[in-house]
């Protein structure tokens, strides 16, 4: 199943962060997870971004290029991140 991606503010900073989850079949039409996925905010400390929330993968991708830099760059990092998949 496809994560599901949410970008927050932090309170403090203003930076932005990503939290990662999962797409729900509730009217809730995703979660995310407690913590960013740089582990650095929490949901607590940070606020949800307008229109940049239960993205998938390439439309994460595409709205951490429209914010720029203010998004953290480990965040954006892992949407990038390739697996090797072993040969075993």
């Amino acid at each position: 199943m496809p994560k599901a991606y949410t970008f927050k503010k932090e309170k403090d900073t203003h930076e932005i962060h990503i939290y990662e989850g999962n797409f729900t079949d509730t009217p809730t039409p995703c979660n995310s997870d407690p913590q960013s996925i740089c582990k650095d905010p929490n949901k607590a400390t940070s606020l949800n971004i307008p229109n940049a929330v239960c993205l998938n993968e390439n439309e994460a991708r595409q709205k951490a290029s429209e914010i720029g830099r203010n998004v953290c760059g480990v965040c954006v990092s892992h949407l990038y991140t390739t697996y090797k998949k072993s040969s075993k």
